[in-house]
């Protein structure tokens, strides 16, 4: 009697055409696999091919490279994202995190992921549409997993002190319009509080309320939660 074997033959590899890059692989009795076409070639799968266990592992892992770096790859045509949250996404998907490694990996090679231009955007984005300073702006991409050191340089960048405290006096003007009614002294303590959460240094903000408030010194709690 003829020992059956676990070899596994290449029926159809066929281009698909709303992904030009990608073939579909169709192996006869172990499925349909998504494969980008220089991993089709560099396997040497073609119709007749017959595949062995150890190869046909190795279509299945390809095949699912391909199919978390294709979620990556849609996932930033919506908007660009920083690596970390990139890989948390991915793994809240349920790709096994060996291969979220290695498609981060390959994709931060190709160009596609890069923490220093998602800063770059994010950062342009955040001062055009919710302004702040650059200490909650520095906090913000740190959380976003950004490392601090070019969190930094970015923000520095696209913010520099003369910029900031323009941008600290446009946004305290704002708000002393809506506390009008208020007293001045609990006008500017309140003022105070507000820059600081939004991100503003204390240096920063006493030069602002020397611009827009009647003289005096900047209360020592309040400076010092910046």
């Amino acid at each position: 009697m003829a020992e059956r074997t676990s070899d596994a033959r290449v029926v159809r590899v066929a281009p698909q055409t709303r992904a030009p890059y990608a073939c579909r692989v169709d192996i006869e009795g172990a499925g349909s696999y998504l494969l980008d076409a220089v991993t089709v070639h560099r396997l040497g799968l073609e119709a007749g091919a017959v595949l062995d266990a150890q190869a046909l592992a190795t279509v299945r892992e390809a095949a699912t490279r391909h199919e978390a770096r294709a979620v990556a790859m849609r996932l930033l045509a919506r908007r660009l994202r920083s690596r970390v949250e990139l890989e948390r996404v991915l793994r809240r998907r349920g790709i096994a995190p060996e291969v979220v490694r290695t498609v981060s990996l390959a994709l931060r090679r190709d160009g596609w992921l890069d923490d220093e231009r998602f800063a770059r955007a994010w950062v342009r984005d955040r001062l055009a549409l919710r302004p702040c300073g650059p200490r909650r702006l520095r906090a913000d991409l740190v959380a976003r997993g950004v490392a601090p050191d070019i969190a930094g340089r970015v923000i520095t960048t696209l913010l520099p002190s003369s910029m900031e405290d323009d941008l600290a006096a446009r946004q305290a003007q704002a708000r002393l319009d809506r506390m009008n009614r208020l007293p001045p002294d609990i006008a500017r303590r309140r003022l105070v509080a507000w820059l600081l959460r939004r991100g503003f240094g204390g240096e920063t903000i006493a030069r602002v309320l020397r611009r827009l408030t009647p003289a005096g010194p900047v209360n020592r709690d309040d400076d010092s939660a910046a």
